[in-house]
Formats: C-alpha cells, sequence, structure tokens
C-alpha cells in the first residue's frame, strides 16, 4: 500500500435511466385477476430473499441509501471489507462509518446529488478499510424511483479497480523514467560536445559514441514498447476475454433463470467489454501492430482516429497515394515523430484541430505537422531553433538522427505552428 496513488478522476453523468412505469400500466393490468394479500406477501419475501441471498454472494460491493444519506441495504462483501455485522452498520452514513471526512463529505454530498437530479454517477477513489484492506476503487450511484416518479432510493456498487490502476502508473512512471532518461541524456550530449570542440579532432569520436548511445536508448526504448505492449495484449487480454466469456455466460444463465438481475450482468459485460478496449488501445499507442503488418498509413489512420474520439482534437491527414513504403526502421521513425508532434499540440498549443502532409519529393520524404493555436513568441522560436528547449522536440531531433535528416519549425504568435522533418531517402532505380 506504499504506492502513491493517482488523483480521483471527476464524475462521469450514467446513462439516462430506464423509463419509470406509467400509473396507465396498472390500470391495465386490473382487469386480471387479482392475487390475493397473502400471495403477495410470500412473493415480496421470496423476492427480497432471493435479492438478498444473491447480492451477499458476490465479490462486489452492493448498497442502497435511504434519502437522509443513510445505508439502508449493505450486502456480505461490503460488510466483511468494514469487519462489522450487519446491525452495526446498517442505518449509518459514512460519517458515522468512520469514513476520511474527506471522503464523507464526498460521498454524502454525491448521494444527495442523484437524490436531486435523479441522475446516475460513476466516480472512483482510493481507501483503507477498518479492517487494514487498502485499494483503489470505482462506485456507481444510481437512483431508484418510486411509484410517484420521484426518487425513492440511490442504489450503489462498488468494485476494486487497484490492479488497473496499477498498471496505468507502473505505464505512466516508465514513460516518465523515458522522458528524464532522454532530457538527462541531451543534456550530457551538449556539455560534452561543448568540450569536445576545444580539443582536438581526434577526441571528436567521443561524441559519435554518444549520438550511438543516444539512438541505441531509442531503440531500447522502442523495443520496450512492443514488450510492454505484448505483455499487456497477451496476458491482460487473455484474462479480460475469459472474465468477458464467463459473464456472456452468466448473461444467457440469467436471462432464463433469473431476469431480475439481467441488468447487472449485463452492466457488468459491458464494463469488462470497456476494459479490455482501454488495455487495447494502451497496448496500442505503446507499438501500434497496424505499423508493422499493413503500414504506415493504417497506423497513422488509427491513431489520428483515437486521439480525436480520447482528446478531441480533429486531425486532418494527407498521405500521398502512391507514396512508397520506406525501411522498417524509417516508418516507425516517421510514425513517433508525428505522435510526439499531435502530442505537443493538445497539451500546448490551444488548438483544436491539426494538419498531417506526408509526401515523397527529390528523394526525400517530407513531414509537415501544423496547428492553428497560439503559436511562439520569436525568442522562444529562436531556442527551439537553437536545439536549447523542447524535450518533445529534442526527441523528434533524437528519431530523425540517425537517417541525417532535419527538423524546421515555423511560428507566429496566435497564427500557429508548423513542424517540418524531412528524411533523406536513397532513389531507386
Amino acid at each position: 500500500m506504499g504506492k502513491k496513488k493517482p488523483p480521483p478522476r471527476k464524475t462521469r453523468k450514467l446513462p439516462a435511466p430506464a423509463a419509470r412505469p406509467s400509473r396507465s400500466a396498472g390500470k391495465q393490468r386490473s382487469g386480471a385477476a387479482s392475487p390475493s394479500a397473502a400471495e403477495l406477501r410470500f412473493q415480496l419475501e421470496r423476492q427480497s430473499r432471493i435479492f438478498d441471498s444473491t447480492l451477499s454472494s458476490i465479490s462486489d460491493f452492493a448498497y442502497t441509501f435511504d434519502r437522509e444519506g443513510r445505508f439502508s441495504f449493505i450486502n456480505q462483501a461490503l460488510l466483511d471489507l468494514w469487519g462489522l455485522k450487519l446491525e452495526e452498520a446498517i442505518g449509518k452514513n459514512f460519517y458515522e462509518l468512520k469514513y476520511p471526512e474527506e471522503l464523507a463529505a464526498r460521498l454524502q454530498k454525491q448521494i444527495q446529488q442523484v437524490f436531486d437530479t435523479a441522475e446516475g454517477l460513476i466516480d472512483e477513489t482510493p481507501y483503507t478499510s477498518p479492517t487494514g484492506v487498502g485499494g483503489y476503487y470505482e462506485y456507481i450511484f444510481r437512483p431508484v424511483f418510486g411509484r410517484d416518479g420521484q426518487v425513492e432510493l440511490v442504489a450503489g456498487s462498488t468494485r476494486d479497480i487497484t490492479r488497473r490502476k496499477t498498471m496505468e502508473e507502473d505505464l505512466r512512471q516508465s514513460e516518465e523514467r523515458y522522458r528524464i532518461l532522454a532530457d538527462s541524456l541531451e543534456q550530457q550530449v551538449r556539455t560534452r560536445t561543448a568540450e569536445l570542440e576545444e580539443r582536438s579532432a581526434d577526441n571528436l569520436a567521443q561524441s559519435t559514441h554518444l549520438q550511438a548511445l543516444s539512438g541505441r536508448l531509442m531503440e531500447l526504448q522502442d523495443e520496450e514498447r512492443r514488450r510492454i505492449a505484448r505483455e499487456l495484449h497477451d496476458s491482460a487480454g487473455q484474462v479480460i476475454a475469459a472474465l468477458s466469456m464467463n459473464l456472456g455466460r452468466l448473461v444467457d444463465e440469467l436471462r432464463v433463470k433469473d431476469p431480475g438481475l439481467l441488468a447487472l450482468a449485463i452492466e457488468g459485460q459491458a464494463y469488462a467489454q470497456e476494459l479490455d478496449k482501454e488495455v487495447r488501445t494502451t497496448a496500442y499507442l505503446l507499438h501500434p501492430p497496424l505499423l508493422d503488418e499493413i503500414g504506415l498509413s493504417a497506423a497513422l489512420d488509427w491513431y489520428v482516429d483515437g486521439l480525436k474520439q480520447r482528446a478531441g482534437l480533429k486531425v486532418t491527414l494527407n498521405l500521398q497515394r502512391d507514396l512508397e513504403r520506406p525501411s522498417r526502421e524509417m516508418e516507425l521513425a516517421i510514425f513517433r515523430v508525428v505522435q510526439e508532434c499531435l502530442s505537443n499540440i493538445h497539451r500546448h498549443s490551444g488548438s483544436s484541430s491539426a494538419r498531417i502532409r506526408i509526401a515523397r519529393e527529390s528523394g526525400k520524404v517530407i513531414v509537415e505537422v501544423s496547428d492553428e493555436g497560439r503559436g511562439m513568441d520569436p525568442d522562444k522560436l529562436a531556442k527551439l531553433r537553437a536545439r536549447s528547449a523542447g524535450l518533445g522536440l529534442r526527441g523528434i531531433r533524437e528519431r530523425v538522427r540517425p537517417f541525417n535528416g532535419d527538423v524546421e519549425i515555423e511560428s507566429q504568435v496566435d497564427q500557429g505552428t508548423s513542424v517540418r522533418i524531412i528524411f533523406p531517402i536513397a532513389e531507386r532505380n
């Protein structure tokens, strides 16, 4: 539990709840023979026992709140987490259950929000229980409507997402380590180069050695990306696939045997599919297999489409139709420099759109990435051109260096920025 937890994500509104039962529906059934009060009581008690038994047998936490924000139902999994009996927890709120003050205040406010707005929400938080069990949890609050159409209860469910969060944090820290290494190495290269310029020509070989080391670092980074992507796809992907199959069988069983729990099972199946999509997206971002299997065009199409969905950045891709595929190493370099340019646009430019043009001209592959953002003032642009600032652009130059390429930057304040990357390529006879 010593790892630093990432900050909670912003709450997301759930889709609109299913249509509430109309009073006219009850009137239409009034003509049928009504069961006796004893039969109704027996059916309700039976359904209640089934509901309680089922929710107490699952590993996720299930519960309901009354209008005072107090627990009116708690399943056994949640009681076990707290180390409490039902009578010790029922009727209490998060403050009375000794939750941390800030977390309790947030949860009670969100419960009231569902009552007030009649809309569900999803959020997540770190939490350590009184029994010492700690983790990261995703929870869902949804309204339960009464016959009068008003919110009568708030139903909730919670699941442990610690493993997913740990994986995300490990990936983030790995990327950060790569950036720090690249920045540190670039600084060493610049310092060492300045020293070598003051020495004899024989010592300039050390600069060549450092540049080779920098190129090797890029190769190791790409190999590590490929390895992590493969492990995500092969290990986590297989586990999620098995989970989805099990949930699919559960949905089929519940569709016949217990329609009352069908919606919950379908919801769980949807979560598994969403997690599978997130893991696959992360693996593809680390190393898109389309790049190796089909080529640059397919990989960039997939990436810009995903960037639009994830970040809202509208990207126009103009790839020369008859562009002959360069070497595998150059294709990877082109993909990475485009990826870095679009990442810089999203993080720094303030532009909602970007343009990419890739073409072959006079024995060179030209890659141009431009935006319509805030641009740069002349001093900052001069520093970038002098290669004394900009971690992202330093990474681009390192990608281009093995091909004896070049990077050109043009920018004006409030008129956007354009980065032009040139890859020399030998013409074939």
